[in-house]
């Protein structure tokens, strides 16, 4: 029976994945969602690149609360604290995106400017706005709500670090499916894959051959599909 076959009828459901630009899929460079989707896993990738926590977390929620939903696991690939998403009218966009030397577009109606600090409105943002606190409290309090989601409807939950998180002293915190210790920016680093990294243009995403390993990696770890036909021969 082919491979694929036997996927859908292990699960017969979705695995939701939101992430920033480390897992997002539908960019130029291939990430590990990307990965496993040719490799046949049914994933409904609802990330996106330079995003918030608050989008990433926010897109899993409202996508659980869909009627008929269907879906066997969901993992929540978490980026670093302090990005700033702002959604986008036209005197906005030439104001805040068109002056953005490097977060100059946007993605699903918001400017995804992440922690960048190059548009003046960004630097009054984290000099008289932000709180580092508040934000990580924010942060957890929405993953509690996706934990409580998915264990009301027996959903497997994974929680990734992308980058290091300052997590405050939060019970809430013991109680999430996260180790805090494991933060791919850090592993990825460490690894031998660091030497084939693209360093143009401030990019922050692994390379493919980090981006199989952690793939396979997760598969393994936590989805427990058998993808073994699929490894040696993977090709991008």
């Amino acid at each position: 029976m082919p491979l694929t076959i036997l996927l859908k009828e292990k699960y017969m459901s979705n695995i939701l994945i939101s992430g920033c630009g480390i897992s997002y899929s539908k960019q130029e460079k291939p990430s590990w969602v990307k990965v496993l989707q040719l490799c046949k896993v049914p994933v409904i990738d609802l990330g996106g690149p330079a995003v918030s926590n608050e989008y990433i977390l926010n897109k899993l929620i409202k996508h659980l609360l869909e009627p008929n939903e269907k879906t066997s696991h969901v993992i929540c690939q978490l980026t670093s604290l302090g990005k700033l998403d702002v959604e986008v009218n036209e005197e906005r966009y030439k104001e805040l995106v068109e002056n953005d030397p490097l977060r100059n577009f946007t993605f699903d109606g918001v400017w995804p400017s992440s922690t960048s600090k190059l548009h003046p409105a960004k630097q009054t943002f984290y000099k008289w706005l932000y709180s580092e606190r508040i934000d990580a409290e924010n942060t957890l309090i929405k993953m509690y709500t996706l934990h409580k989601l998915c264990h009301d409807r027996n959903i497997k939950l994974l929680f990734l670090q992308g980058y290091d998180i300052n997590w405050p002293s939060n019970a809430i915190l013991e109680y999430m499916p996260i180790d805090i210790n494991f933060v791919i920016e850090n592993y990825y680093k460490s690894s031998d894959y660091y030497q084939h990294h693209d360093h143009a243009k401030q990019n922050t995403v692994p390379c493919i051959e980090f981006q199989k390993h952690l793939a396979f990696k997760i598969n393994k770890e936590f989805l427990q599909f058998d993808l073994d036909a699929y490894y040696n021969k993977f090709k991008w």
